[in-house]
């Protein structure tokens, strides 16, 4: 196969971090772009020396695009990403996989039947201390895992949501500062401390107005190893903090914020190589994402393509795979229904249990 063709659906914001990234990949082609509004979808195309389209089912019937990213407001990437599947296209889809189990599944379903990859972006794995950190777990550098912890401050002004209809809706973004915001951390988490057992929440909208879901939440975590986690997700806090994570065992502690080693206490580390863990971070992926949604670096999504083209080559599952996608997205509609009914609530989820078919009631 010559360069791996991309197709663009959705011009909005993120799109800009897909073009980005195709762009820099070796291998990697952008052919075209597409959006309901042709105008937009024209500028962009524009910009990036690729066609335009205004319906996305047209670009799909192109020979030469072997991709499609998934760009469009997060309650509406089922009928795309299942579309590009049954046109026998590779998909990427933006975080998260869906805003429901069930239309989650849907896109796995489609992409396993037509034996086409699919990949969700969760840049945040990709990142040199979560791969760093993953690998010290599995070494088991720390000892026994006890605690994990995911602090989100982040902020968000009211004109953020007044910007776009679909933002703080249960309908199209299927959730506030957890599965919008927090999704990456809690991603990050999960993959480091391994499945969730149960959660405990409570989530409010304290800070903002015209928002039908949480600006502010909690949530205890029981994970299977018996470990414990706190998750705290917000874009309530003003001014606005970078994210932290923590994790903690038996025989070490690791704090990390952002992409950098605030805290390592670890007897399988001399002190040369703490100093040296530390004193390194990922180059250019510093960000103030915690004030401005679009202020981070698009080095973590290129490096998610890079994975899936050389996936395409090889025929190896994509690292974040729609299975691992489908994980955060579980979590944090268990943390949603617990919120709700005011109860411990246990994983794994049916995917449409009662609990769930509260939130999403106000527009089925």
């Amino acid at each position: 196969m010559n360069d791996i063709g991309f197709g663009i659906v959705g011009c909005g914001a993120i799109s800009a971090a897909h073009i980005h990234a195709v762009k820099a990949t070796p291998g990697a082609r952008l052919v075209a772009v597409a959006d309901v509004v042709k105008e937009r979808a024209e500028s962009v195309a524009s910009q990036h020396g690729c066609d335009a389209y205004d319906d996305y089912k047209e670009m799909l019937k192109r020979p030469d695009i072997h991709v499609i990213n998934v760009c469009t407001g997060s309650g509406i990437h089922m009928e795309p990403a299942v579309a590009a599947a049954k046109a026998g296209k590779h998909v990427v889809v933006e975080k998260p996989l869906e805003v429901t189990l069930e239309r989650a599944d849907a896109i796995i379903n489609a992409c396993r039947d037509n034996n086409v990859k699919l990949a969700c972006i969760f840049q945040s794995r990709f990142a040199d201390k979560s791969q760093w950190l993953y690998k010290a777990v599995e070494e088991e550098r720390f000892g026994r895992l006890v605690l994990a912890d995911a602090y989100i401050k982040w902020y968000r002004s009211q004109e953020y949501y007044d910007q776009g209809a679909w933002r703080g809706t249960w309908r199209f973004d299927g959730g506030g500062a957890l599965i919008n915001q927090g999704i990456h951390s809690i991603d990050v988490m999960q993959w480091i401390m391994g499945p969730v057992l149960s959660v405990q929440a409570y989530t409010a909208c304290l800070a903002h107005e015209r928002v039908e879901v949480e600006d502010t939440a909690v949530a205890i975590l029981r994970f299977a190893s018996g470990a414990l986690g706190v998750i705290e997700g917000a874009t309530s806090i003003y001014p606005g903090y970078p994210r932290r994570l923590e994790i903690h065992g038996s025989k070490g502690s690791c704090v990390i914020v952002d992409d950098k080693i605030e805290e390592l206490h670890s007897d399988s580390y001399s002190e040369e190589e703490i100093a040296q863990l530390k004193a390194n971070g990922t180059a250019g992926q510093k960000t103030k994402a915690f004030q401005d949604p679009m202020a981070f670096s698009f080095e973590g999504h290129r490096r998610q393509i890079n994975d899936l083209v050389e996936c395409i080559h090889t025929g190896r599952i994509p690292l974040v795979d729609g299975l691992q996608a489908r994980k955060s997205v579980e979590i944090i509609m268990a943390i949603y229904a617990s919120a709700i009914s005011g109860q411990r609530v246990n994983l794994p989820l049916s995917v449409d249990p009662e609990e769930i078919r509260q939130i999403h009631a106000k527009y089925k």
